[in-house]
């Protein structure tokens, strides 16, 4: 299921899913409002986008109902998530999958947003999109590869996942395709064992993580080899703690190659955390070329 792309004039919604926008990060609110105003769009906050209460920005069922309430609303075209949280999950029961299906829209995230795009995905096969958090577009971190991003991939749908710098293929003979799933894949695996997990059996799995160290990185892709979907092809990219905090002390190719020595691998900076973000549509169909140094996407927006 597909979204309409955006156009100027339309409207954007901003929600809270997990973590509350804490009083010094709203001058990045404000930029990042300023930004999407300067490319056309409008932009209207959730309900609870500011509350602040068990840790979060409402209860699980409040933070569902500004979800809800977005895909319901017929102004707004795309929604943001403000920030990611490690209870983005507990909002997944309350989540209105039916109003999601008569109302397809963008919907944005990365990092524990990550729970959302995916369970979204399956449980409403909509195509949901790892994006850069909201406020990324107000701080002085953000690039012109993230803003030209936003143009790029929501307004004129290009299928093409544009390199941020070098990439590096490992044993892709040929073409590889599949669905793409991930990114951030200590989320993904919150959901192992539920209904909200995805089908990842011939998919293609963009990985990348922000404070999980190698210890953690081997037991998660032990899990992935676990759970029989380590045979498909992964797509590793920036990882902040091991390629950043470590200074690439530890090769996250070698170590997969540990567990199996002969599953097709590509390395790229193109997405991870406090980094450039390419915007990655997730469920949706994707080709591999080693050949022509390509990752292309088929269509994902109307």
């Amino acid at each position: 299921m597909l979204a309409d792309r955006l156009k100027p004039g339309d409207t954007i919604g901003v929600i809270a899913p997990d973590k509350a926008l804490f009083k010094e990060d709203r001058v990045y609110l404000e930029n990042a409002t300023k930004f999407f105003e300067s490319i056309g769009l409008k932009v209207k906050f959730g309900k609870y986008l500011f509350s602040d209460k068990e840790y979060c920005a409402g209860t699980p069922s409040q933070r569902a109902s500004d979800i809800n309430d977005m895909f319901s609303d017929k102004e707004v075209k795309a929604i943001f998530t403000i920030k990611g949280g490690n209870m983005a999950n507990g909002v997944l029961p309350f989540i209105d999958y039916e109003k999601i299906k008569k109302n397809p829209k963008i919907f944005l995230g990365y990092s524990d947003i990550t729970v959302l795009l995916c369970a979204i995905n399956k449980m409403t096969d909509l195509i949901t999109f790892h994006c850069q958090d909201y406020t990324w577009f107000g701080k002085d971190d953000v690039t012109d590869y993230d803003k030209n991003e936003i143009i790029d991939k929501l307004f004129n749908g290009n299928n093409t996942i544009i390199p941020y710098d070098n990439r590096d293929f490992y044993n892709l003979a040929e073409k590889r395709s599949g669905k793409i799933y991930g990114t951030n894949l200590r989320c993904l695996l919150k959901l192992a064992g539920t209904k909200y997990m995805p089908d990842l059996k011939d998919s293609v799995l963009f990985l990348e993580g922000y404070h999980s160290d190698i210890i953690e990185w081997n037991s998660m892709l032990e899990q992935l080899n676990q759970m029989g979907v380590l045979t498909n092809t992964i797509v590793f990219g920036y990882i902040y703690q091991l390629q950043f905090a470590e200074n690439n002390k530890y090769d996250i190719v070698k170590e997969l190659r540990k567990i199996n020595a002969n599953i097709p691998v590509v390395k790229t900076n193109d997405f991870g955390h406090k980094h450039a973000n390419s915007i990655i549509p997730i469920g949706a169909n994707v080709t591999i070329d080693e050949k022509e140094k390509s990752i292309i996407v088929s269509d994902y927006l109307f």
